[in-house]
């Protein structure tokens, strides 16, 4: 098939994310008038100081608790006159999104984190759940994302429409650039239904409704995820109804998670049949639990015209982590993918832009990111170091996006296999010694059990 980059189509789907011009700020400039991420990133990545400037500006204006963190850091918008002051700006740990109070607090610990004025909710009670609050500000237009690490404690990043929007393009352009792209093709979610919950992993892979047909969009799992399931899931309950809810979830989740892996590897088939191509989307541990009951039953497709692409973390078991390589071959055994097209997202619930890997697997940086690898003092140290990865995200309105995360990389200055432009990481990410394993894909193990036996060649962390 021939790509539709370029056409009418693909124009019109990043189009319904461009605001007007008239209203667009340094930071819409950096994101919008590159007409390519990774063909001129120089000039791309030259807009994204007046961006950070004019962010910056505004998070220390209209966040409290931002402003107090640069009152004592002794920083304003007025000392980030250059490139070298970027340094300057104080930045958040990745844990600052799961630092809240429980009950009453919490509703007044969103208030504190995010930008501006939410908008004004209305509760039946005065404590509220979780699951309230989220219901509640998406009817008013402020999504309230979650994921969890393997403590249980969820983070909560609030995104208003803008900023959800242009998380949407941005993620839009790294896809069409890196992978081969037809607005035709099927695609399988390997994860719960995007439309019914907001969890970080499933709103990411959930942009494939704005790239594709959703007619030809199939979902692994037609469940409503909220918080509350997902502590059931764990086993924290709260009172007599959540413990015999758990109690039910326990029996039926395995025969869920059974019956999805079986309709999946008939349409698998049923592609496989036809001739066509899918783009197969979710957390690796999912799909390689899909190949093991492939090969116990012994079976095997050959799709060598779709793609692969996982995301969500590698983080919870580091001990068990087997290499990326692996993991391709075997898609390669059970599925005929070709490793060139396999790819992996480097992604966060914090971050607006998604690292996606290139035919050759190193993870592209958009240009409208400015990342930094730190030493143990969290000072910069530059390409083909090892250390804690950190960035500088202008495009969140609703949170401060300047962040540093508890992951270990390795930043080099070009991709050593494509001839895409600007920096990228290294294949393997892993998640620093002593930190907890973070992410969407932690959820989702504790979300689909393993019935019993561990098949998966990754940790779900």
């Amino acid at each position: 098939m021939t790509p539709t980059i370029g056409n009418r189509d693909y124009t019109q789907r990043l189009e319904k994310f461009i605001p007007p011009k008239a209203e667009w700020t340094p930071v819409d400039t950096a994101l919008h008038a590159p007409k390519t991420f990774f063909s001129d990133y120089k000039k791309a990545h030259e807009l994204v100081f007046p961006a950070i400037q004019h962010t910056f500006k505004h998070h220390y204006e209209n966040n409290f608790l931002y402003h107090r963190v640069c009152e004592v850091n002794g920083v304003t918008p007025d000392a980030v006159k250059s490139e070298k002051d970027l340094k300057k700006i104080p930045l958040l740990p990745d844990a600052f999104f799961k630092d809240y109070p429980e009950g009453k607090g919490f509703l007044n610990w969103l208030k504190t984190i995010f930008t501006g004025s939410l908008p004004k909710p209305v509760f039946k009670n005065d404590t509220p759940s979780h699951d309230e609050i989220i219901e509640e500000f998406n009817k008013k237009g402020t999504s309230i994302m979650f994921t969890s690490g393997t403590s249980g404690r969820f983070s909560f990043i609030p995104r208003d429409t803008r900023s959800w929007n242009r998380v949407k393009y941005s993620a839009m352009k790294s896809f069409t650039e890196l992978m081969d792209y037809d607005a035709d093709d099927s695609v399988i979610l390997l994860i719960p239904d995007p439309r019914q919950t907001n969890l970080t992993i499933a709103s990411l892979f959930g942009i494939a409704y704005d790239l594709y047909n959703p007619a030809n969009i199939h979902v692994a799992l037609d469940m409503k995820i909220t918080t509350q399931f997902l502590r059931m899931q764990r086993d924290e309950t709260i009172g007599i109804s959540e413990k015999i809810k758990a109690k039910a979830l326990s029996t039926i989740s395995p025969l869920v998670q059974r019956t999805s892996d079986v309709r999946i590897i008939h349409l698998l088939e049923q592609i496989e049949k036809s001739g066509k191509r899918a783009n197969i989307a979710g957390p690796p541990f999912w799909l390689d639990r899909i190949m093991e009951r492939m090969k116990k039953e012994g079976k095997a497709v050959h799709l060598p015209e779709s793609q692969i692409l996982t995301g969500g973390g590698w983080k919870a078991e580091e001990n068990k982590r087997t290499p990326e390589e692996t993991f391709r071959k075997k898609v390669e055994e059970v599925l005929g993918i070709p490793e060139q097209r396999y790819h992996d997202v480097y992604a966060m619930s914090e971050c607006s832009s998604v690292f996606l890997s290139c035919e050759g697997h190193y993870k592209h940086i958009p240009p409208v990111i400015v990342p930094f690898v730190l030493d143990e003092d969290l000072n910069s140290i530059g390409y083909n170091e090892v250390g804690r990865f950190a960035f500088i995200d202008p495009l969140p309105e609703s949170y401060p996006g300047f962040i540093i995360t508890g992951d270990r990389v390795k930043i080099l200055e070009h991709c050593p296999v494509c001839n895409r432009e600007g920096p990228v990481l290294d294949i393997e990410v892993t998640r620093l010694p002593g930190v907890e394993g973070r992410g969407c894909a932690a959820v989702m193990a504790d979300l689909m059990h393993q019935d019993g036996e561990e098949h998966s060649a990754f940790p779900v962390g």
